[in-house]
């Protein structure tokens, strides 16, 4: 195997060159004095024209982990974070979550404060070194992540990258947490030889079982009702595409309700919307595609002889302590891999049930037609209410966007009221409901991505989780010109409507400002970004949404800086 070396460096040296031979572009860094060894690595290899990541200076670690998360979203490769010591990592903690729900490898990675008081390099330096000191830093995100370390020496470095890395990147992927001791980082080694490549691969993706493929595939040629379900069954390109092909070829209608990933055209022919009623009751086989939560008991019951069925690399979702949700198969495999195994077997059962699909595919070509009917009188409804609502901001952003925009989805849109015909253009990346995502993926999309058009939309409670100065710094450094929208109620309507739809007759109910729900004391969000540099408006009229939403994206893509259209909306 090829070799390559080192000479009279440190194990920082090492650490980033090596970062770099594994296909990591960008080290997303929120230093403290922990980095001191890191720092002076990248210094020297800027000086020697030394290949290492690009080190990006993020203000907040919310930002950071969201921007790894979002590169990895655009280009399939998994980025680099550091934060400083503990409270870094409870700081990254939110982003952490929501990769691992999300399956999203990050390699999440922080400082570790000297242990040693003396002697060493890098040896405690400032009375913080005590006071940062942990039992077991990895503790607070053990269950967030796939497999945690600490780097302990030199010899290791090879080892400890390269598992981090094939362990992320192994289905279901994930992030993992690994500490770096500043006494270690600043040891320094004569000579740190690696391979190049690797030698350490991901694990295969599961297989599909073709026994239970074959099981599936039958129950599903005599169904007379059959339905899928999703919310993020469209994460590649290649399972977007398996997922239309089985759908249109045996006509079963996909629901796609509060998807974190759009997963099938908005015009496909079966896709029939975004809300359960009427679908899970009436089915006689679900197949649950890559979903934790495909729908709630109490609200969306199956009948008692419907057979539901679920695929995916984790189809049972292990990591959901309770989860009593019927699995009458479970299908372990990839998403794509999954898909294409049972349109197989489907098609060896088409003739004899060729008849039941023709005749469904009629029906449903009706029910379509009504449903799309009821989103064109909804928006007739938006177009003329005198505040901006959901469905006639979801319209207008359509209308101005490019066909391959990618969207932030952390304010829910309206999805029937726009149009998305490719894979991995809209994408809510909070799979653990952990706000303040959007910013942050938006600009690791956009630096993965410099020449497509990214907008993120936002509720105004998810644009100050988002730790918008932090972001829009970044943005401003790294020229990451891209159009943030503002859903502004001036409430968090989520914690609203939870509180309304347990307490029905209760006080919040008849109260005209329930507590701990209200965010009216400021509005003018839209000033932030001109902070840096960047353009800001505020809308309150809906017959100025379209204008506004053109004038953002020409500052965007003519003026080429960032833009924040502020949104003062009403909740339907």
């Amino acid at each position: 195997m090829a070799k390559k070396t080192i000479i009279d460096g440190t194990v920082a040296d090492a650490y980033l060159q090596l970062l770099a031979d594994r296909g990591v572009d960008y080290f997303f860094g929120n230093a403290g004095t922990d980095f001191a060894p890191i720092v002076e690595a990248f210094a020297k290899a800027q000086s020697l024209n030394t290949p290492v990541p690009e080190p990006i200076t993020v203000p907040h670690e919310n930002t950071a982990v969201h921007m790894a998360m979002g590169y990895y979203f655009a280009t399939g490769k998994p980025q680099a974070v550091m934060v400083h010591v503990n409270v870094g990592t409870a700081n990254g903690l939110n982003g952490l979550l929501n990769a691992s729900r999300g399956q999203i490898p990050v390699f999440f990675t922080a400082g570790r404060t000297p242990t040693n008081e003396e002697d060493l390099p890098g040896h405690r330096s400032l009375d913080i070194h005590w006071t940062q000191e942990m039992y077991d830093q990895a503790g607070m995100v053990r269950e967030a992540v796939k497999w945690d370390y600490e780097l302990r020496n030199a010899e290791q470095v090879e080892t400890v990258v390269d598992r981090g890395l094939s362990i992320a990147m192994s289905e279901p992927k994930g992030p993992v947490y690994l500490s770096l001791p500043r006494e270690v980082l600043a040891d320094p080694v004569e000579a740190f030889s690696y391979n190049s490549p690797t030698r350490q691969s991901p694990a295969s993706a599961p297989w599909p079982d073709r026994n239970a493929v074959d099981e599936i595939g039958a129950i599903l040629a005599n169904a007379e009702n059959p339905l899928i379900l999703t919310g993020t069954g469209g994460r590649t390109v290649a399972a977007w595409d398996a997922l239309s092909d089985l759908a249109e070829r045996y006509a079963i209608p996909v629901v796609q309700h509060r998807f974190r990933l759009l997963s099938l055209a908005t015009n496909h022919p079966m896709n029939m919307g975004y809300v359960q009623e009427g679908w899970v009751s009436e089915a006689d086989v679900i197949v649950v595609v890559d979903t934790a939560a495909p729908y709630v008991p109490t609200k969306n019951r199956p009948r008692d002889d419907c057979k539901v069925i679920h695929i995916g690399a984790d189809p049972l979702h292990s990591y959901v302590p309770i989860r009593g949700i019927p699995a009458d198969i479970a299908l372990t495999c990839g998403t794509a891999a999954g898909l294409v195994a049972i349109g197989e077997a489907l098609e060896t059962h088409s003739s004899s049930a060729r008849d039941r699909i023709e005749a469904r595919r009629k029906r449903l070509a009706v029910r379509q037609k009504a449903l799309h009917g009821n989103w064109a009188d909804q928006l007739e409804a938006a177009r003329h209410k005198p505040t901006i609502t959901s469905p006639w901001l979801s319209h207008c952003i359509s209308e101005v966007k490019d066909d391959d925009a990618v969207m932030l989805q952390e304010a829910r849109l309206t999805t029937a009221q726009m149009h998305f015909d490719r894979p991995m253009s809209l994408w809510n990346a909070g799979a653990a409901s952990g706000l303040g995502h959007g910013l942050g993926a938006a600009l690791g999309i956009k630096m993965a991505l410099p020449d497509r058009q990214v907008i993120g939309v936002h509720g105004d409670g998810a644009y100050m989780f988002g730790n918008p100065v932090s972001a829009h710094y970044v943005a401003a450094e790294q020229g990451l010109a891209h159009l943030t929208v503002i859903l502004n109620n001036g409430r968090w309507q989520a914690v609203r409507g939870a509180t309304v739809g347990l307490n029905k007759g209760g006080y919040a109910a008849a109260s005209n400002r329930q507590p701990l729900t209200f965010l009216d004391a400021i509005d003018g969000y839209e000033k932030v970004v001109e902070s840096a540099g960047g353009y800001g408006e505020k809308v309150t009229d809906p017959a100025d949404v379209l204008a506004a939403l053109e004038r953002g994206l020409r500052a965007v893509e003519v003026e080429k800086r960032q833009a924040v259209i502020n949104m003062i909306c009403t909740t339907d």
